[in-house]
């Protein structure tokens, strides 16, 4: 499943993608994107560990897919309004400034509900894995949900 125009997936088609993998990649946390997000968090940057917020932002920057090609896993488009659910991020070692970052994961949950006036939904859990490429170490891992509505 990859194609939003194949219409509303089965609960049995989203819960199918729990384990595929992303393909991954690289993240650098670059000198002058560590100044901004610091200077946006109202916090002073440092030279040489970055913000806890660069977990996330190399997470998901790192995965090796958009998130157009994120939400077509699931029969989504942007324009159908998927929204962020929940984040835990679990922190091994600081991200240092100018280093290089491994990133790897897979969908962990995916699960069909309804609301009371939302209607249908599915909530999909993702995690993933950051380990420094100049030694291998696993220094984070970051994990999130998304919601899909779905139109009934």
């Amino acid at each position: 499943m990859s194609d939003s125009s194949l219409g509303t997936p089965s609960p049995e088609q989203v819960k199918a993608q729990i384990g595929r993998r992303f393909p991954g990649g690289t993240f650098t946390v670059e000198p002058w994107r560590a100044w901004l997000v610091a200077d946006v968090v109202l916090d002073e940057p440092g030279d040489e560990v970055a913000h806890p917020l660069f977990v996330w932002l190399a997470a998901t920057g790192a995965t090796g897919l958009t998130w157009d090609d994120l939400f077509g896993w699931f029969g989504a488009r942007a324009s159908d309004g998927p929204m962020f659910g929940e984040h835990e991020t679990t922190v091994h070692r600081p991200l240092k400034v100018g280093g290089v970052y491994q990133v790897s994961g897979e969908i962990t949950s995916a699960e069909r509900k309804v609301g009371r006036s939302a209607g249908p939904f599915d909530v999909v859990g993702y995690q993933l894995e950051l380990y420094d490429e100049a030694d291998g170490a696993h220094v984070a891992t970051c994990w999130n949900s998304i919601v899909f509505p779905r139109r009934s």
